[in-house]
């Protein structure tokens, strides 16, 4: 099979629900910006991917530098070469980064080349890497930033009415996030994601108040994460980190810090299904529980949920506030729940409906 076109798609779906969240890329002030990419192979198959995206200068970015950068030297290439493609692209664009933008445009041009591989296999994403331990994967609502004890509270009320199994708040305060927990019963499992908002002399300091709030984990706390290699553990504390990385080795890298017990492979920043695969093998091996990073609602959330149920132990898939409209693929991926089904059909196992791609497609 080989790769006859690649399409970058940009997309504007608009927001509709009242905006009581701080603008931040989880929360967009007026539309979720996507881009997503169409490959075609000239027996007229088709697979789709997608980057992380969000914002409307990323998203210019990263159409340029999927349709201009890295597209050319994929057309005329095998599908089945899809891994051997992604590590010679890799090495090709090595000196602008082992992180960043290539490597998320890359992701969505990998993501397709799977989703095609198994369509023509006949195998769901999840067979074609091992198996799916798992058909359904439980739901953890993620929401965006309030910076606002009430108004976060309130998001979390409505959340746990829908059923979610666990849930997480974007917030560097320390006491909005001590008013959230407050409303979240105990049983169900709650994260903290800071963002790199805080200095490890915070964490330490106010570590009495870190351990009461009894965290499934602390996400991203500090900045760099690399000062985390030089301190011990932290009692009562588990750190969870990683998104960012661009690769299975660093990823593996971050397990030699102590405090760290959750690692975070973002399909789209680590480059790709491909890459993603290596890096749940390469962990597999350390006493660390992998968690998915899952800001998506196309594509990638499909490859993320294949990734999850793959994995030998659970994980959640953290479903970030999107709205019905922004559903690509009609079967309620965007909604807070208690657990979504992992796709069975071959590839990801769905398409995007064309009707929305062309209705929110940016002029």
């Amino acid at each position: 099979m080989l790769i006859d076109r690649i399409d970058p798609i940009a997309l504007r779906v608009p927001v509709t629900r009242s905006r009581d969240a701080t603008n931040s890329p989880a929360a967009p002030s007026d539309a979720l910006y996507m881009v997503l990419c169409r490959v075609t192979t000239r027996s007229g198959l088709t697979g789709y991917g997608e980057c992380l995206c969000n914002r409307l200068p990323m998203q210019r970015g990263l159409v340029a530098t999927i349709r201009d950068a890295i597209a050319p030297l994929y057309l005329g290439k095998s599908v089945d070469d899809r891994q051997a493609l992604n590590l010679a692209m890799r090495r090709r664009f090595a000196s602008f980064g082992r992180a960043g933008t290539v490597l998320n445009a890359l992701a969505a041009i990998d993501i397709a080349l799977w989703d095609i591989a198994g369509k023509a296999a006949g195998k769901s994403l999840s067979a074609m890497i091992g198996g799916a331990r798992h058909t359904r994967v439980p739901v953890m609502a993620s929401l965006d930033k309030y910076d606002h004890g009430g108004r976060a509270r309130a998001r979390i009320e409505q959340a746990l009415t829908s059923g979610v199994a666990a849930v997480k708040v974007h917030e560097a305060n320390l006491t909005v996030i001590e008013e959230a927990r407050g409303v979240v019963p105990a049983a169900i499992p709650f994260v903290a994601d800071l963002n790199n908002a805080h200095t490890l002399t915070d964490i330490k300091r106010d570590t009495a108040r870190w351990q009461a709030l009894n965290l499934l984990w602390l996400e991203d706390p500090v900045w760099p994460p690399e000062i985390l290699f030089d301190t011990g553990k932290l009692p009562g504390i588990t750190i969870g980190l990683g998104a960012e990385a661009g690769s299975a080795e660093q990823l593996a890298f971050y397990t030699k810090a102590a405090p760290v017990g959750v690692l975070q492979p973002d399909v789209c920043m680590i480059g790709g299904v491909s890459e993603a695969v290596r890096a749940l093998d390469a962990l597999a091996a350390h006493q660390v529980s992998v968690a998915p990073h899952t800001p998506f609602v196309g594509p990638a959330a499909l490859a993320s949920l294949h990734l999850i149920a793959a994995t030998e132990r659970p994980a959640y898939f953290a479903t970030i506030e999107a709205e019905d409209g922004m559903d690509l693929y009609g079967f309620g991926l965007t909604r807070w729940q208690a657990s979504l089904e992992v796709p069975t059909g071959p590839g990801l196992g769905f398409d995007p409906d064309p009707a929305y791609l062309a209705r929110y497609a940016m002029k």
